[in-house]
């Protein structure tokens, strides 16, 4: 009786066509290009420089503002039925590693996406929702760097001193894209912080990993090409040691890949 059941279902599946719930693919690397909030009966347009990176699981975004402030973001995400997306905070600029859920309404245009997050904020009871328009980049190769990592350690070495640094930091590649975000200290108290990032494009060579900064935060990486000795413990860690003939510094970082 099973077996008969079963054949009826597949045959009317092939007849009449069984309705399916088709998710949205959003793997790719996208440029910003316009930025709105709405609310209060008003639209506010804003000027901001931006990169956004989504791998199969996670994401990445960056930015920064005329005002040279700077806004980031990686979380994982989960694709919906239809065009919805919800986005899951993991660390930001605004929330640190506060839990929280995003939910994103996906367009997709002829150059990229739209997206819509509709509950972004409340204000004095007045709700806002924030639209973005990006536009996608070409993608290259895939990597075995290709995915999320947390730079679990770092060390920084200037002539005689060694000193051990305590930042936060994120670093994402996908298609031939990087981008790193993280929170440092001004201080070795570590009393006040800063918000940086850099994005560009990379290629890895045997132990070697090829970065070029075309969007950063900080102004003596742009636009610097960086070849990185790179040494993998598995397919979870690696170790990068980056010599700066500028400065004269030895940086050494070991990171650890998300799951």
């Amino acid at each position: 009786m099973k077996k008969i059941l079963i054949c009826a279902v597949l045959l009317s599946c092939t007849i009449l066509g069984c309705k399916q719930t088709k998710k949205v693919s959003q793997a790719g690397v996208y440029r910003l290009e316009k930025q709105t909030v709405s609310g209060g009966k008003k639209d506010t347009t804003y000027v901001r420089t931006q990169v956004k990176v989504y791998t199969d699981q996670y994401f990445m975004y960056s930015g920064i503002a005329p005002d040279s402030s700077v806004g980031f973001g990686v979380g994982s995400y989960k694709l919906g039925t239809g065009n919805k997306i919800t986005e899951h905070n993991i660390y930001s600029s605004g929330s640190l590693d506060s839990a929280k859920d995003f939910n994103v309404l996906v367009t997709k245009t002829d150059k990229g996406y739209s997206q819509v997050i509709p509950d972004i904020a409340v204000v004095k009871g007045v709700k806002y929702k924030l639209i973005e328009d990006y536009t996608q980049l070409p993608s290259a190769d895939t990597s075995i760097l290709d995915g999320v990592w947390k730079l679990d350690k770092t060390f920084w070495v200037k002539g005689k001193d060694t000193l051990k640094q305590n930042e936060t930091q994120y670093k994402i590649f996908w298609g031939g894209h990087f981008m790193f975000i993280h929170r440092y200290p001004l201080d070795q108290a570590a009393t006040k912080f800063k918000n940086g990032f850099g994005y560009g494009d990379f290629s890895l060579k045997n132990d070697t990993l090829n970065e070029e900064d075309e969007m950063s935060s900080h102004a003596l990486l742009l636009h610097r090409k960086f070849a990185i000795k790179i040494t993998f413990n598995g397919n979870d860690e690696y170790s990068q040691v980056i010599n700066d003939s500028k400065t004269k510094e030895q940086t050494t970082e070991i990171y650890k890949r998300l799951k």
